[in-house]
């Protein structure tokens, strides 16, 4: 499948790709220019299954993330496992639960985890951060704590930049606060912990500005703005109070189906229940402080909750395996929804025999009838058995990422093949001569990097931005950038999303 255009895939790959054309593993750029609003492990790790593949497809692309997200599950499970204090339940089945209710809610199934998001492995770091602060807080051993939190905040900058840094603070302050250990953040580690971060980026910085002469004021204020850029300071008072109305809709709307078990923390003895686990009240207590970060900014992401899902999931698990039953009134309702959702979705799957975009799928009236008849299935098992409908939901979420594969992602390959084609066309025309884009043609927003990393890809050269008319060189152009030049119209293109643009000679 070719790159995603509904995402920021395409950036990822292409920031990676330019930096194998032009040979420098240090200085991410985009067409040629510097390129500051993410550091660059992510794209080392795209870097390196690039070279493992010996070629720029979307399969090696999107391995990092896979393995990712296959190493996230396999973390939470840990962790859970090792934790979880459940007697009623086997604590290797609740913890498996809570793993799978990660990898399978909507958000992640149906989206983040079929292109190369940066937010996988970035909320596997995340969250590994924050178990270990619990876990070696436990054993009473604050020199692997500080040491081993702070190596992975540091990761985790060089992932995405400065959220680490508040998770972190965040974690260890509400931590340390709520166990009456404040103390501990002045703990000789800590000092060690902080210095072995600012080794691990420092490190890559010094590196940075050896080859790129230009203050470090330039970069840092890029960093800051791509944190704050989506918070009140931005957007408002107005706007920041309805987003802190909407995002608990917002929120069960993208994870569903397994948010809606939020309903069982509304009694009067759930604080109580959480208090009196450490592991339940620090899952609690960590996803409430970090998600104010979030729920306080008006322009959020779902995916940027990735790392905080196992936190909030584990405490819901807990109670729906330790503290309900099936005749549990809010248990009840949940699990009515989860059953009059499935029913819906099983009927819903033969849309997909007269939509236009599926329709036209090979077999897709045998897919479909495959398809409902497991959906079928799983909703029968999911209406016999009472006792762990919430594992049976795991089942079906399963079912319709099947059914996705086979009749929505075919859907979707020619429009992300008819971009593929026409950038690969015009780099086949040009291919022996220079190729530029003309002034903000391509570049000026993300919409224009699969066309840029298409053709970067064919011709084994950056295409870069430039202002300058260069004799006997092609440009990619639209007409905004051409009006009051001369030039000599060699093709057309379509650029994402449907552009319009030219191929030229000045």
């Amino acid at each position: 499948m070719p790159l995603d255009t509904s995402s920021d895939e395409p950036r990822r790959a292409l920031v990676a790709l330019e930096m194998i054309l032009s040979g420098d593993y240090i200085t991410p750029t985009l067409n040629g220019e510097l390129y500051f609003n993410k550091p660059p492990l992510y794209n080392w790790l795209i870097i390196g299954f690039y070279k493992l593949a010996g070629n720029y497809s979307s399969f090696a692309l999107r391995l990092p993330m896979v393995i990712s997200l296959l190493l996230f599950g396999l973390t939470i499970y840990g962790f859970v496992r090792r934790y979880m204090p459940v007697r009623k339940s086997p604590p290797a089945m609740v913890s498996f639960v809570v793993a799978m209710m990660v990898l399978t809610n909507g958000r992640v199934l149906i989206y983040d985890s079929l292109w190369s998001s940066i937010d996988i492995p970035f909320g596997w770091l995340t969250y590994s951060a924050m178990m270990l602060v619990y876990h070696f807080d436990q054993r009473r051993n604050y020199w692997a704590l500080f040491l081993c939190t702070y190596a992975l905040t540091a990761l985790g900058f060089l992932t995405k930049g400065l959220p680490s840094v508040v998770f972190q603070a965040l974690t260890l302050v509400s931590w340390f606060s709520y166990t009456r250990q404040f103390r501990r953040l002045f703990h000789p580690a800590h000092v060690v912990g902080v210095s072995l971060f600012l080794l691990i980026i420092g490190s890559y910085y010094i590196a940075y500005f050896s080859r790129n002469h230009i203050p470090l004021a330039n970069v840092a204020s890029v960093l800051f703005d791509e944190s704050a850029k989506r918070t009140v300071s931005t957007f408002g008072i107005w706007e920041t109070l309805l987003h802190l109305l909407t995002f608990p809709f917002e929120m069960i709307y993208h994870f569903v189906p397994y948010l809606l078990l939020l309903v069982l923390l509304f009694s009067r003895t759930s604080i109580k229940t959480i208090k009196r686990e450490p592991f339940i009240a620090f899952n609690a207590l960590v996803f409430s402080v970090n998600v104010l970060v979030y729920w306080t900014s008006p322009q959020v992401y779902a995916r940027y909750l990735i790392g905080l899902l196992p936190l909030l999931f584990t405490v819901l698990a807990y109670f729906y395996y330790e503290h309900s039953v099936p005749d549990t009134p809010a248990r009840k309702w949940i699990e009515w929804l989860w059953l009059g959702l499935t029913a819906i979705v099983t009927i819903g799957v033969w849309v997909a025999v007269f939509h236009p975009k599926t329709r036209i799928v090979d077999g897709i009236v045998w897919k479909t009838a495959l398809v409902f008849f497991l959906l079928s299935v799983c909703a029968w098992w999911l209406w016999q058995d009472t006792q762990n409908r919430l594992g049976r939901m795991l089942l079906v979420m399963v079912v319709i990422r099947i059914g996705m594969n086979w009749i929505t992602l075919p859907g979707r390959l020619a429009s992300r093949q008819f971009y593929k084609d026409e950038s690969e066309r015009i780099a086949r025309e040009t291919r022996r001569r220079p190729l530029y884009g003309y002034r903000e043609t391509i570049g000026s927003t993300g919409a224009t990097d699969v066309n840029s990393f298409h053709i970067a890809a064919f011709r084994g050269q950056i295409l870069r931005k430039t202002d300058t008319r260069i004799p006997n060189a092609y440009y990619i152009a639209d007409s905004t950038s051409l009006v009051g030049n001369q030039y000599q119209p060699i093709d057309t293109v379509r650029l994402f999303d449907r552009h319009p643009a030219r191929l030229v000679k000045f």
